[in-house]
C-alpha cells in the first residue's frame, strides 16, 4: 500500500470512528448536570448556559455522554417541561448523547405550580412520569439500549465505548420499586465487561453517607438498594446522585473487591450553573472531579474538587 492510499485509509477510519460515536483516546470528560430545578424556574439563562457550554465543548473534551442527576424541572407543568425540552434539544442538535435520572420533582409527586406534594397518594404519584416521557420519548436517547418498562426511560440503560473500554450507564428511579432494582441488577450482570455507572437522583446525603431511608414516600430504602443490588456487582464503578446539597463523595468496596466511587452534586440553592466535570483517564487509572460554572466562568476552589487514583477499569 503506497503512502497516499495509506493516509486516506487512516483518514476514513477516523471519520468512521467519529460517526459511530466511539471515543478512542484514553482521557475524556463526562459532564454531570446537578439538579436544574431552580434554574428552570427562576434563572433560565443559567440553565441554557450549562447546556450550551456542554454542546460547545463536547468535541474538545471528547465527551461520550452527558448525565443529569434528576430534578430537571421544579414543578410538574407543561411550561417547565417545554423549557427543559428546548434546552436539552441543544444537545440533540450538537449530537451529544445524554441520560437523565428522574428526580422526585420530575414526577406527579409535586404540584403543577409548587414544589409541595400533589393531591393524592404521594407514592403512587411518584411513579407518574407521563410528562417526562412525553417530552423525552425514547428516540431522544440514541445510546439507550433497553428499559424496564415499555416506552418509558425512568429505568433504562445506555452503552458506549470511551477510553478504549466499554461503559454502561443505568438510570434508576427515585427510591426505586424492588422490581426496578432487580431489573438493574439483571442488566448489570448481563454486561460484565462494561464499567458501570449508576445514575440515580437520591443516594448520598450531604454528609457523604448513603441515605438510610426512602425519603418517606419512595419504595426501597436507598441503603437497601445499594447493599442488595449495587454492591454485589463487580462491574459497578460509579454511583452519581443529586437531591441533597452540595458536594460529597464516598468509596465503598463491593462484595467482589471492586471499589465503588459514589459522588454527590446538587447546587440548586446557589442558582449559579455549576456542572460536575469528571475527567477520566483509563490509561493512568484516574478519575478527577471539579465543579465548573460556565455562567460565572469559575471553578470552585473547595472540597468539591478531588481525585481518585489507582482506579481499576474493566478492560
Amino acid at each position: 500500500m503506497n503512502k497516499t492510499l495509506k493516509n486516506k485509509v487512516f483518514f476514513l477510519y477516523g471519520i468512521l470512528m467519529l460517526t459511530c460515536g466511539i471515543v478512542s483516546a484514553q482521557k475524556f470528560t463526562i459532564p454531570v448536570i446537578p439538579d436544574t430545578q431552580e434554574n428552570v424556574t427562576r434563572k433560565r439563562g443559567v440553565f441554557f448556559s450549562q447546556i450550551e457550554w456542554i454542546a460547545a465543548k463536547a468535541d474538545s473534551m471528547k465527551t461520550p455522554i452527558a448525565l443529569h442527576v434528576g430534578d430537571l424541572v421544579n414543578f410538574d407543568n407543561f411550561d417547565q417541561w417545554e423549557l427543559a425540552s428546548v434546552g436539552m434539544r441543544i444537545l440533540d442538535r450538537a449530537n451529544v448523547p445524554y441520560a437523565i435520572a428522574l428526580g422526585n420533582h420530575d414526577t406527579g409527586a409535586v404540584g403543577e405550580f409548587s414544589g409541595s406534594a400533589a393531591p393524592g397518594d404521594v407514592n403512587v404519584n411518584l411513579r407518574n412520569t407521563q410528562k417526562f416521557n412525553y417530552f423525552f420519548p425514547v428516540n431522544r436517547f440514541p445510546l439507550q439500549k433497553g428499559r424496564f418498562e415499555n416506552n418509558k426511560s425512568d429505568n433504562s440503560y445506555y452503552t458506549f465505548r470511551a477510553g478504549d473500554v466499554n461503559w454502561i450507564v443505568v438510570t434508576l428511579e427515585f427510591c426505586a420499586r424492588e422490581e426496578a432494582a432487580q431489573w438493574m441488577d439483571k442488566v448489570l450482570k448481563e454486561h460484565p465487561d462494561h464499567n458501570a455507572i449508576i445514575l440515580t437522583h437520591y443516594h448520598l446525603t450531604g454528609r457523604g453517607e448513603i441515605a438510610p431511608d426512602n425519603a418517606g414516600y419512595g419504595d426501597m430504602k436507598v441503603i437497601d438498594i445499594f447493599e442488595q443490588y449495587i454492591k454485589p456487582n463487580k462491574n459497578v464503578l460509579l454511583v452519581l446522585s443529586g437531591h441533597t446539597v452540595w458536594s460529597a463523595w464516598k468509596i465503598d468496596q463491593g462484595t467482589q473487591g471492586n471499589n465503588i466511587y459514589q459522588i454527590l452534586q446538587d447546587y440548586q440553592r446557589k442558582d449559579n450553573g455549576y456542572i460536575r466535570l469528571l475527567d477520566i483517564d483509563t490509561e493512568k487509572g484516574t478519575i478527577s472531579a471539579k465543579m465548573y460554572s460556565p455562567y460565572l466562568d469559575k471553578t470552585l476552589e473547595d472540597d468539591s474538587s478531588f481525585s481518585f487514583t489507582d482506579v481499576k477499569f474493566i478492560k
